[in-house]
């Protein structure tokens, strides 16, 4: 058995919850409950895993159903979408096109493609014991995983005032979503940074905890563009690896001023907090 059986076996449990629900999907948590990891990691796992979102895939099973039925001459290509889930019979033959390539009345069943899941040769990817830390943060709830400085100058400019930037010991952003999975206006992001003693921040701003132990980390080198990227080659590490994540959200531990060191040579570790390794 392969590392990766174990982690095909979890989402195949997710799969078939998804399968029976076709008409109400069942949320994140109870997805990531289904598979039996954390609902911070569940979306880029199942990315890494099937190569599209579950949004793709319920449009994909929506779609199978559908030409199960156009098929075995179930019903009118209008009766059919609006049966599985389809405002208009525009949509549906949009997304029929999109899944298939053809339209539902030419329709030809597409074969899946098997996604490769195992880690990029050339990532560098190290196991780090971190201690714990107390770090100022603050959120925001809505918007695209860019043009944060101004969250960050938010968590600078009350530090100026408490008297804390001497003392600052690192910067870090907490992704709690998945940006290919969440709509932008649900995305929820921390920027954070840790001081030698953080106080209490006024709201709001308040304190997260990280917590200590071993992390998977790779270092990213660049534009922070590239960051979800290689988010990805570090979840399809961990898939290969055979540790299972945390139930933490995985963060950027930001190691440059990118006022000070030009874009190309930025160097941004990501991290995801692994579950201690079972003994033998």
């Amino acid at each position: 058995m392969t590392h990766n059986d174990p982690w095909e076996a979890r989402m195949e449990r997710a799969l078939a919850l998804l399968a029976q629900r076709l008409d109400a999907p069942p949320d994140l948590h109870e997805l990531a409950a289904a598979a039996g990891v954390s609902a911070f990691h569940f979306h880029r796992i199942w990315r890494a895993l099937t190569g599209e979102t579950v949004g793709e895939t319920i449009a994909r099973l929506r779609i199978a159903a559908s030409q199960v039925r156009l098929a075995a001459g179930g019903g009118s290509v209008t009766s059919v979408a609006m049966d599985g889930g389809f405002g208009t019979p525009q949509s549906f033959a949009r997304a029929f096109r999109g899944v298939t390539g053809m339209s539902p009345s030419a329709f030809l069943s597409a074969g899946a493609v098997p996604i490769n899941v195992a880690p990029s040769p050339d990532a560098e990817i190290r196991i780090e014991l971190r201690a714990p830390g107390e770090l100022v943060a603050l959120r925001r709830e809505g918007g695209a995983y860019r043009e944060l400085n101004a969250l960050y100058w938010a968590v600078w400019n009350w530090a100026e005032r408490a008297g804390k930037t001497g003392d600052l010991r690192g910067i870090y952003g907490i992704l709690l979503d998945d940006p290919a999975s969440v709509p932008e206006d649900r995305l929820r992001y921390d920027a954070a940074m840790e001081f030698a003693d953080p106080g209490v921040p006024e709201p709001p701003l308040r304190i997260v905890t990280l917590a200590g132990g071993e992390h998977a980390v790779l270092r990213h080198i660049g534009s922070h563009d590239g960051l979800e990227d290689a988010t990805q080659i570090l979840v399809r590490w961990l898939l290969a690896s055979g540790r299972m994540p945390a139930d933490a959200p995985l963060f950027h531990h930001a190691l440059d001023d990118p006022e000070e060191v030009p874009e190309p040579d930025l160097r941004t570790d990501i991290l995801i907090l692994l579950e201690p390794e079972a003994l033998p």
